[in-house]
């Protein structure tokens, strides 16, 4: 069965992963920088919609994914799950575009893995002069899995 965009409601999560890289030292929040576009030079940040995915299965996830460039798998561990609500993205954030944008393919590939909740946030994040976009996505998101 291949899966069709559909439209993400206001009232829906969706779950971005931060790398402990990412967190504050001061008190473990996530620093803006973990909210780049993904990749970097892409126009998206990689989310998973609260409708396919649970933050849990989120975080699982990962650990299917080769590490960058690599053919090493990545350690979920290192991850941590931030939730945004669509709502705070669309109208809080200005110019931020959410859309469903599952990742399928056939047959499957290893370290890529078949994701039915992917979403992607698509807009201009800032560039590291101009972090004013990443700091309200601090500010619209929360933990729904923190660190220690």
């Amino acid at each position: 069965m291949i899966w069709k965009t559909e439209e993400i409601p206001d009232n829906c999560f969706l779950f971005c992963n931060v790398h402990k890289g990412y967190l504050s030292k001061k008190d473990n929040s996530p620093n803006p920088s973990a909210f780049y576009n993904t990749p970097k030079t892409g126009d998206n940040l990689s989310t998973d919609w609260d409708k396919y995915s649970s933050a849990e299965e989120s975080r699982e996830r990962i650990g299917l994914q080769y590490k960058f460039g690599t053919t090493e798998f990545k350690n979920s561990s290192d991850f941590f799950i931030y939730a945004f609500e669509t709502f705070k993205v669309r109208k809080i954030i200005p110019l931020q575009k959410v859309i469903h944008d599952p990742l399928q393919h056939l047959p499957p590939r290893l370290g890529i893995p078949n994701n039915r909740s992917h979403s992607i946030i698509i807009g201009d994040k800032g560039d590291k002069n101009d972090p004013e976009v990443r700091l309200k996505l601090v500010d619209a998101g929360e933990w729904a899995i923190a660190p220690k």
